[in-house]
């Protein structure tokens, strides 16, 4: 792995962990996807961390040329956690966006955003493992 991308993994890490502890800051009514839906979805990417799938789903709505992007956890175990990044500049900078922890069953999904075009990836950890996290390839 290397040094920029252990970095980052730990800025991560230090951010989800910080938010057990305080309030999470969700995404404004204006930040959240307006009338996307999670209908006709397909998986873009996915990526692996102890047997739990990380998945970036997207769908585009094609009566109002509208794309739509989220993450999902599946084979998961309640305390994992997903979430999806955004960035304007392809990935060198990225907000964090709507951290969903499976309470019950396996798998959850987080809320879906417009992505309005702009660079996409979906992240998460297994429970009692916050520094594996794993992200998607941006899209």
């Amino acid at each position: 792995m290397s040094l920029r991308r252990s970095f980052f993994a730990a800025a991560a890490v230090a951010g989800l962990l910080s938010t057990a502890v305080a309030v999470a800051v969700t995404p404004s009514p204006a930040q959240a996807a307006d009338n996307c839906t999670t209908s006709g979805a397909h998986t873009i990417a996915t990526v692996f961390t102890r047997s739990r799938g990380i998945e970036l789903r997207a769908n585009t709505v094609s009566n109002r040329n509208l794309q739509c992007a989220w993450g999902r956890i599946v084979n998961g175990s309640p305390g994992d956690r997903v979430w999806v990044d955004r960035s304007w500049d392809g990935g060198n900078t990225w907000e964090q966006l709507s951290i969903k922890t499976i309470q019950t069953g396996g798998s959850i999904p987080t809320e879906p955003y417009n992505d309005a075009y702009k660079r996409m990836r979906a992240c998460g950890h297994a429970a009692g493992y916050p520094s594996d996290v794993v992200c998607t390839i941006w899209w």
